[in-house]
């Protein structure tokens, strides 16, 4: 049953992958990346893990331990909804315990397995006890509804349960981890099919708006969130802010005359967007409207977009099918 189980987990992460690939233009790229990273790690971790290896009963595959799956998902948490490209020097620090963990794990295999090597091995658990812990508060500042929320809290706290009694069982002299993590598998499982229930009936899943604590202290009413929010749009759409390429929160907290926090809470958390987003909105009403005029079907569109705040080619494509779901041409035609 277990095995049956696990199979079809398999088959739901593979097809989640697929839906990830085909609707990637919607997403913020870190988003886009972190999570399909996660749900790889993962479908190769259920197709090697020693406790229910597919392919060689009882035989385990280390390079695919569990531990890329939590470093990963520890990067997704953090990382999402923030639309600023990470530098790949900045997370490949987080990657140094799991490179040290398989090295460790490869050199037992092919030289030498002591007890020496095992303590140090269970040492590393805290690193990852460490990045399930930090995933658990990015769940929580992160993500609003329960509805997704409560999953990622099912698996981590069943990971860190895990990991924490294996350091215990480890410097205890005891052996009883092993049908936790058949337990673990069958929730991985369960986690696939509700993910793949969001993932193809509600678009809204990584579009969940960001919150975080730093505006509970805020001093901002209804009033002045209304005033705030008509005098934003009044001044973009009356001097074309979004025009300039190089536009920023601060030159529009110049221009506009209200505090950049301000804008920046009203933004995130009243409107759910980010900055860059509310101003390409605005772009591509812009470029709508230029494009579906015929006294400018000598101009070409990159032409058009360039003139209305895009820089380059690929952005404008991805955030014009993000907003209306189809690519400039497309949306012509229709």
């Amino acid at each position: 049953m277990l095995q049956t189980i696990h199979i079809i987990a398999i088959i739901q992460g593979i097809f989640l992958l697929f839906v990830l690939f085909k609707n990637r233009a919607k997403y913020f790229f870190n988003d886009y990346f972190f999570l399909s990273a996660t749900l790889f790690s993962l479908v190769i971790y259920l197709l090697g893990d020693y406790n229910s290896n597919l392919f060689i009963s009882d035989y385990d595959i280390f390079v695919v331990d569990n531990t890329f799956f939590i470093t990963f998902l520890f990067l997704f948490l953090k990382y999402l909804n923030t639309n600023k490209p990470f530098k790949i020097s900045s997370i490949l620090p987080f990657f140094i315990p799991v490179l040290f963990y398989v090295s460790l794990e490869l050199f037992e295999i092919l030289i030498y397995e002591s007890y020496q090597i095992e303590i140090i091995e269970h040492g590393l658990y805290f690193a990852f006890v460490t990045y399930l812990l930090a995933a658990l508060y990015f769940a929580k500042i992160k993500i609003n509804s329960n509805a997704i929320k409560i999953p990622f809290y099912i698996v981590i706290l069943s990971l860190l349960f895990v990991y924490s009694a294996s350091i215990f069982n480890f410097y205890t002299h005891s052996n009883n981890v092993a049908l936790f993590n058949s337990i673990i598998i069958i929730e991985i499982a369960l986690l696939f099919y509700y993910l793949t229930y969001f993932f193809v009936f509600n678009d809204g899943f990584i579009h969940l708006p960001v919150t975080t604590i730093k505006y509970k202290n805020s001093s901002l009413n209804e009033e002045n969130i209304a005033s705030y929010t008509t005098q934003m749009k009044n001044v973009m759409e009356a001097k074309k802010l979004f025009l300039d390429t190089a536009l920023t929160l601060q030159t529009f907290s110049e221009k506009t005359a209200i505090p950049k926090h301000y804008i920046s809470e009203i933004l995130n958390v009243h409107l759910q967007k980010t900055f860059t987003q509310f101003v390409n909105e605005y772009r591509i009403q812009e470029f709508i409207h230029l494009y579906t005029n015929d006294e400018n079907n000598q101009y070409s569109i990159l032409g058009i977009a360039n003139s209305v705040g895009f820089k380059n080619k690929s952005t404008f494509n991805t955030t014009f099918k993000k907003i209306t779901g189809v690519s400039p041409s497309e949306y012509l035609k229709k």
